[in-house]
């Protein structure tokens, strides 16, 4: 007998897709993908990964001066197929709760009565310091670290021993500024990496006082003396 979606509410899972190597899903998020009925997926998902994915799939990217959805948008078009009830994933880049709108997303569904689980995703910062085999701590060198949206327009310089900076490729040269203005040495190493774990990853080394420059995006910064080679 065919059940009646209209008669019962479905749910929704955020999946954490990773910084875009397919092979970083968790398995937890896969088995969320192939119970689904509806997925929401933005820049970072791995499109031949999709192909392998039958539920309906609906593009809801939000680059930096692109953006094909808006966030509130976003949120009503989950709450909506939800409430049609389908099983929906809301698939992010990187992991669900670092700089994704996860916690945004979660106080709409919730407060719409919509149960939310969340599956955590390989974040950017920990892949680009896996694959260039650069610790984000180390003994001696660096007992703690921040993550820092770079993308404001006013950088913070947390005081810690490493800082990596998410989305701060249009705002280098402020970044380089803040930081030596906040008692930083110039020389300090400075990593960057473009499309972190895809074939193409770049990887640029720097110091904070020749930080400023074009670079390709999506771009991750870290900055630190654990990039010193």
């Amino acid at each position: 007998m065919t059940q009646n979606r209209t008669l019962y509410r479905g749910k929704v899972t955020l999946v954490g897709f990773g910084p875009g190597d397919p092979d970083l899903l968790t398995i937890k998020g896969e088995r969320a993908l192939q119970e689904a009925d509806v997925v929401y997926y933005d820049d970072l998902t791995n499109a031949s990964y999709l192909n392998t994915i039958s539920a309906e799939k609906i593009y809801v990217g939000k680059r930096s001066g692109h953006h094909h959805s808006e966030q509130d948008e976003i949120n009503i078009l989950m709450l909506k197929s939800a409430l049609d009830g389908n099983n929906v994933v809301r698939l992010k880049g990187g992991d669900p709760m670092i700089f994704a709108h996860g916690g945004e997303e979660v106080e709409f569904l919730r407060s719409n009565g919509i149960e939310v689980d969340v599956i955590p995703g390989v974040s950017t910062a920990f892949a680009a310091v896996a694959s260039l085999k650069i610790p984000l701590t180390k003994r001696r060198v660096a007992s703690s670290v921040s993550f820092v949206n770079g993308h404001s327009s006013t950088p913070i310089t947390p005081n810690t021993d490493t800082i990596v900076y998410y989305m701060g490729a249009s705002r280098l040269a402020e970044i380089s500024k803040a930081l030596i203005e906040s008692g930083r040495r110039p020389d300090t190493p400075v990593t960057l990496v473009h499309n972190v774990s895809l074939k193409d990853e770049t990887i640029f080394k720097t110091t904070i006082k020749d930080l400023p420059g074009n670079y390709p995006t999506p771009l991750i910064v870290i900055v630190g003396e654990v990039c010193r080679e």
